[in-house]
């Protein structure tokens, strides 16, 4: 496990100087488009959301990922917003693929978890002053089927969680997330997404 961290620290620096390159306007994904009025609607008073200009599964080719089920969970006891997606309404399997979540910096339950994802999880850099700490499902006890990333932004803290062996890509889109605009209660805000090459970066984690 400490080895894994070790390569997770050596590749930090280089990861911030790919991401500090792009350069392009970018939206949430498409995937997004059809709820972003009721997820802004449904944050909290004073929260934002983060979410990936892009959906990346290892199985993206069975399925389109434009095609996931979009489901928004807020919270008031303690206010925070979930956004989850899954393959389907319903069925004998769970079929939830990933979330993405939001509270804020100073809500107890979130400190807790982002200090337990400190505590065994190796720092990366998803952007210019933005560390994660990605806490993988396998290295749970008891082992979890899905990893999580949180990391703390503008007042609030972020968590991406998807099934674990999706690990190159909740890296990607955790850094994605942290480059973009927050969107707030009002008219969508856009910002930089991700060049290329730093989804080429976060691959060779």
């Amino acid at each position: 496990m400490f080895g894994r961290y070790s390569t997770l620290g050596a590749f930090a620096a280089g990861l911030a100087v790919l991401i500090s390159a792009a350069n392009a306007v970018a939206q949430p994904a498409e995937v997004f488009t059809a709820h972003l009025d009721t997820i802004q609607r449904n944050l909290p008073p004073s929260h934002t959301m983060r979410l990936p200009n892009r959906i990346l599964l290892g199985e993206a080719a069975a399925f389109d990922t434009n095609e996931l089920i979009v489901r928004v969970f807020p919270s008031t006891t303690p206010p925070r917003l979930t956004v989850s997606l899954f393959t389907c309404e319903r069925g004998p399997f769970p079929c939830l693929v990933g979330s993405f979540m939001v509270e804020s910096q100073i809500s107890p339950h979130a400190q807790r978890e982002l200090n337990r994802h400190r505590a065994m999880a190796a720092p990366i850099t998803l952007a210019p002053d933005v560390t994660g700490y990605l806490l993988e499902g396998p290295s749970q006890n008891p082992v979890s089927s899905f990893s999580s990333i949180m990391w703390p932004q503008d007042n609030m803290i972020y968590t991406v969680s998807f099934l674990a062996h999706e690990r190159q890509n909740i890296l990607y889109m955790a850094a994605s997330m942290a480059r973009q605009a927050p969107l707030r209660q009002g008219p969508i805000q856009l910002d930089v997404r991700l060049a290329p090459t730093v989804l080429a970066g976060i691959e060779q984690l």
